[in-house]
Parts: structure tokens; sequence; C-alpha cells
């Protein structure tokens, strides 16, 4: 039995929280004398919020069913933090991974002190940020951290160079569809171009 999540939305409460509570029920209810062997999640996705995305890294961590993940477009931002929760990280040939710096979206009135403080957050996401992609990838923190404050568009061949991806894949990694749990995740209608309130993105 295989656990299968399509994550193809932006990284934020309500798309992390529905991988979180799916995961988590299925674990719940799996049957004993054919547990859950595997935990896929196949992920094309934007990024958004960093901590929903450190969020999901922790919680898909902590499991202790192998994971695998899959990129199947574009792993952008917060979304690589979700990807690097796979024990084994693959890539479609032409997927597509962006790493850089939180990005802070400010609304209102702010002293010096807010905007230091605001800063300091900035600060403290990417270097967590570049914790979790410097956990899977080869070469030292200082090197991954200037990476990701400079920004990084790579290629899965790049991104396996890095060590980011493990392998890259050329044909389907599911030969068959039974006895599968799954999960779509989508992006919700937009309902207006409302800014979104005070965060931090990656």
């Amino acid at each position: 039995m295989k656990i299968l999540v399509n994550f193809y939305a932006n990284v934020s409460e309500a798309s992390v929280n529905n991988l979180i509570k799916f995961v988590t029920a299925q674990l719940a209810q799996q049957n004993p004398q054919k547990p859950f062997d595997e935990l896929i999640i196949q992920i094309s996705s934007s990024g958004g919020s960093s901590d929903h995305g450190l969020l999901a890294y922790n919680f898909l961590k902590q499991i202790s069913v192998p994971k695998t993940t899959i990129g199947m477009g574009n792993v952008d931002s917060a979304a690589i933090m979700i990807f690097c929760a796979g024990d084994k990280r693959i890539a479609m040939p032409s997927c597509r991974f962006v790493l850089h710096e939180a990005i802070a979206t400010l609304k209102g009135q702010f002293t010096s002190t807010k905007l230091g403080e605001m800063a300091r957050l900035v600060q403290r996401i990417t270097d967590d940020y570049g914790d979790v992609v410097a956990k899977v990838v080869s070469g030292d923190k200082k090197k991954i951290l200037r990476d990701v404050r400079e920004g990084s568009v790579l290629s899965s061949e790049e991104a396996r160079k890095l060590g980011l991806v493990t392998e890259i894949l050329e044909t389907a990694y599911l030969s068959e569809m039974k006895d599968l749990a799954i999960l779509l995740i989508n992006n919700p209608n937009q309902a207006s171009n409302q800014q979104p309130p005070n965060n931090a993105e990656v």
C-alpha cells in the first residue's frame, strides 16, 4: 500500500493542512496486515509561505514511512522544503528548481523598530531555509546560504549535481495505480486580488 499526494498548489496554510490531514488520516486507519510502505509526493508548485513550507517539512520528517518526493514541473521557493523531506528526491528531466531568500510582504505603517524586527525575521527564515537545503545537498552550508541569497534557478541535472535531486526519472515512477490512497491538492479559485497581510515568503 502506498500514499500518493499530488501537490499542485502554492504552499499555504490550506494546502499544507490538507496534506497533513490526509496523510495523518491514512496512517491512522491503515490495515496492520497491509501497512503503507511508501509516501509519494508529486510536486509542481511556485512556492508560497515559508512558515508552512517548514511545517510540512518537519511533519514529513517525523513520519517513519519511507518518503519519495518527485519534481514534476517546477519546485520553487518554499516548495523546495517539501521536496527536501523525501528520502528519495526524484525529478522529471524538464523540472525546474528555484531557491531564493525570504521575501517580506508589508502592509500598513511601521516604526524603525518594527522594520528592524521584520528584517531579522526575514534573515531567520532565510537561514532556516538554507539549513533544510544544506542537510540534503553536497557542499558546505555557507555556500548553500550564498546560493540562496543570490538566487538560483536549477535544471534537473544541475539539481542532481548539487545533491538536491537523487535521481532523474525518464519513465513513470508508478507502474500501476492499485493499492493507492490518493489526494490531489490544487490552488483554490481566487475570489479577489486583495493583498495578503504582513508575512514572509520564500
